[in-house]
């Protein structure tokens, strides 16, 4: 939908810049198209660490307080905490299995289909 949305403005704001005189309202659309990949890049440095991403740097004290902060009580925090663990622990003993999972045939469809709608 949020793709969707973003080709209409695009369209709009190359409609309305293109009634610029002079040549140079292309210059003015993609100086507007800036705007939004600015905000996004700036906003992506601002963003805090997710608990598992603490978890696997191995801040577990700061997970366990972001967790608390984001759950808003103590409760079933250190489930949710051991949960988190648990999962870290098995992605580290899953090693080689994107290889496997990519290697398959049966998922080929999916792969083509994932790399050809964004492209074309």
């Amino acid at each position: 939908m949020m793709i969707a949305i973003g080709i209409f403005v695009a369209n709009l704001v190359n409609c309305g810049t293109n009634s610029i005189k002079g040549g140079w309202g292309w210059k003015v659309s993609i100086g507007i198209a800036a705007i939004p990949a600015a905000i996004i890049s700036i906003g992506s440095f601002l963003l805090p660490d997710t608990p598992m991403t603490m978890i696997k740097l191995g801040k577990f004290d700061d997970a366990k307080q972001l967790l608390q902060r984001l759950h808003g009580t103590n409760d079933g925090v250190n489930i949710l905490f051991r949960d988190l663990l648990a999962a870290n622990e098995a992605s580290k003993s899953a090693k080689g299995s994107e290889k496997q999972i990519m290697s398959q045939t049966q998922n080929r469809p999916y792969r083509v289909m994932a790399i050809a709608l964004p492209l074309f």
